[in-house]
């Protein structure tokens, strides 16, 4: 199922990249935005896909052994055989617990997690930008004897834009009352660090380097407590 909807996803984005090409009559400032958005969207659709959401658990444990005393009450995965360190959710799709889990994303065939969090959102803001963006380019041309097909296409690309827009505040608004995918499905509460706090955990420090698809780099130097010591 999850190869299938990346196969899905990788068709559509092929498919509105060939409808551009084939217009020849598209301004160039409107070609120049369009190709930005698309590349903006195809560095974090791979970054999501293909970077790894945490550090794994057996890294943790590694560094568990020198930092925590041996008075704490470490939680268990029995699934992964292993210590979960706070904070961590056990994947039954990935068979590996992940920090910060949000859920497992079948589009791009991985986790959203701590690290890819900020790559899924950015992935959902310019796709959609990408899609209403090449919506209105082709709107407002001649479409010529592949008019059915194009119209076909930018009703598509339009029900595909502003469904992830709408999917993209959603996930905003889960983030400024802190709670996970995860959290509003079993009806959890969310945390009380607030909007800012919430945001800086997946995004950095850096607001400037808010909008670039790239992890920060604070989230390569990831070193979570093994056990929280009230759990």
């Amino acid at each position: 199922m999850v190869n299938i909807c990346v196969w899905i996803a990788s068709g559509l984005m092929a498919l509105k990249l060939i409808c551009v090409l084939t217009i020849v009559n598209i301004p160039p400032l409107h070609l120049v935005v369009y190709f930005l958005l698309t590349t903006f969207m195809l560095v974090s659709y791979a970054g999501t896909a293909f970077i790894l959401p945490s550090f794994p658990v057996s890294v943790l444990e590694d560094e568990g052994d020198n930092n925590n005393n041996d008075e704490q009450e470490a939680r268990y995965c029995e699934k992964c055989d292993r210590i979960k360190p706070d904070a961590y959710h056990h994947c039954s799709v990935c068979s590996r617990c992940v920090s910060h889990m949000d859920h497992h994303c079948p589009w791009t065939g991985n986790c959203v997690g701590l690290r890819t969090k900020k790559l899924f959102l950015l992935f959902l803001f310019y796709t959609s930008l990408s899609c209403l963006w090449f919506a209105y380019c082709v709107t407002f041309q001649q479409l010529g004897p592949t008019g059915n097909f194009l119209w076909f296409t930018v009703v598509l690309a339009t029900l595909i834009g502003w469904l992830l827009f709408g999917y993209f505040w959603f996930h905003i608004y889960l983030l400024a009352v802190g709670r996970t995918t995860l959290d509003f499905m079993a009806h959890r509460p969310g945390n009380s660090d607030g909007f800012r706090r919430n945001l800086e955990t997946y995004f950095g420090l850096n607001w400037w380097a808010y909008w670039i698809p790239v992890v920060p780099a604070s989230l390569w130097q990831e070193r979570m407590p093994l056990v929280d010591s009230s759990a």
